[in-house]
């Protein structure tokens, strides 16, 4: 496959993280408009959030296990077309319930193409260019996040919420364009993996282990992150007009983490992600000290920013090599495993950090972050070993088998 043509499919399914991701941070922008009109309240409106993340971390590996045989083009696109008609019947979803149960269906949608998405570019680019591609194709996420979520929550303020959902389905389509063109209609054809197999892949020490490198470091990550609005106000004493400025550089911030991210992802990685963790667990307990000093503090959320995306893609291409080496059948079935691990890393790491504020207060958050990023790294120290045992121990197998 061409360079250039490797380009315009990454860039294809770019676009596509990039709809995925404002599908689901829209809700987040307008959670008052949907709980006033729909008559609900805040709260019970917050569970269109949660409701996402989890049928996204249940759904997305079920879909890959029951959809396995389907050629990669025909599932992308057909995904991709139901995500449109489900946002346009968001759009006109007349009660809570229903637009729950549109959210749920996009959400398993949204991860099993994605999911799809990254199997289909690491076979399609070259080998050393993978890390660089899947970190890429997950910056759409935080362009979303940076650009997707206020240009959608504008609208849906401007005009209604359901004008927001109207514009990410026009979107989708142009997505789906993009897609046709650019997808090669010569992939390899699926291999089927039976349920032997794909037992035998999620009950694996190693894929386990490593597994729990995403699921903890996006934790750390989440502790903070799911309370950045009172930190900023009530920790840091920034002005609530200055909020939305700060927010946008670190969106900013965290897309040239996924950057970083994709540099790492090339050779051994999981060795490189021991240092960024416990690099990461230093700033944070380096902010808990000095969040209170409004310029410094700033500088110090801005280098956490950074180092917050840069396990997707390393992680992401971890999980699949070893698949390949444990179990070469359910190489498909292990890309949707890094979505899972980041969507329950997200759902824990805000539940710890409910659990914090409420016993310490928001200044405590830093240092809880600091203990699951620990957790990653050592996580990551167990799995680099893994993969290269010592010198000694080679030799001393080496005896015994001779």
């Amino acid at each position: 496959m061409k360079t250039t043509r490797q380009n315009a499919l990454i860039f294809s399914f770019t676009f596509m993280a990039f709809i995925l991701g404002t599908t689901e941070y829209i809700i987040v922008g307008l959670l008052s408009e949907i709980s006033v009109s729909l008559g609900v309240t805040l709260a019970t409106a917050g569970g269109l959030v949660s409701g996402f993340a989890i049928s996204y971390a249940i759904g997305t590996p079920l879909m890959m296990s029951l959809c396995g045989r389907i050629p990669k083009r025909i599932t992308i696109l057909v995904s991709l077309a139901l995500i449109l008609l489900l946002n346009l019947w968001s759009a006109v979803a007349g009660s809570y319930s229903m637009l729950m149960v549109t959210r749920i269906v996009t959400a398993v949608l949204s991860g099993f193409v994605l999911s799809v998405a990254i199997t289909v570019a690491s076979e399609a680019v070259d080998p050393e260019k993978r890390g660089k591609a899947i970190a890429t194709i997950l910056s759409g996420f935080a362009i979303a996040n940076v650009l997707g979520v206020p240009i959608g929550t504008f609208v849906g303020q401007f005009f209604t919420w359901p004008a927001a959902f109207v514009l990410n389905g026009i979107l989708a389509g142009i997505a789906i364009i993009l897609n046709y063109v650019y997808i090669p209609r010569g992939l390899p054809k699926p291999v089927p993996s039976s349920l032997k197999d794909q037992v035998e892949l999620l009950t694996n020490g190693r894929i386990i282990l490593a597994f729990f490198i995403p699921v903890t470091a996006v934790g750390a990550v989440f502790v903070m992150y799911t309370y950045i609005t009172p930190i900023l106000e009530q920790v840091m004493n920034i002005p609530k007009s200055s909020v939305s400025g700060i927010l946008l550089v670190y969106g900013v911030a965290t897309i040239i983490s996924n950057w970083l991210g994709g540099k790492i992802a090339t050779g051994n990685a999981v060795s490189k992600l021991r240092f960024v963790f416990l690099m990461q667990a230093l700033v944070y307990i380096v902010f808990s000290m000095t969040a209170s000093i409004s310029i410094l503090g700033m500088v110090v959320l801005i280098v956490l920013a950074t180092m917050s995306s840069i396990v997707s893609a390393p992680a992401q291409l971890y999980l699949i090599d070893l698949a390949k080496q444990f179990s070469p059948r359910t190489k498909d079935l292990a890309a949707s495993l890094n979505p899972v691990a980041s969507n329950l890393g997200i759902a824990g790491g805000s539940a710890i950090g409910g659990v914090v504020v409420q016993q310490g207060g928001l200044i405590s958050l830093p240092v809880a972050a600091a203990f699951l990023a620990i957790s990653a790294c050592i996580i990551a120290v167990i799995c680099s070993r893994l993969d290269h045992p010592s010198q000694a121990t080679t030799m001393a197998q080496h005896h015994i088998n001779g």
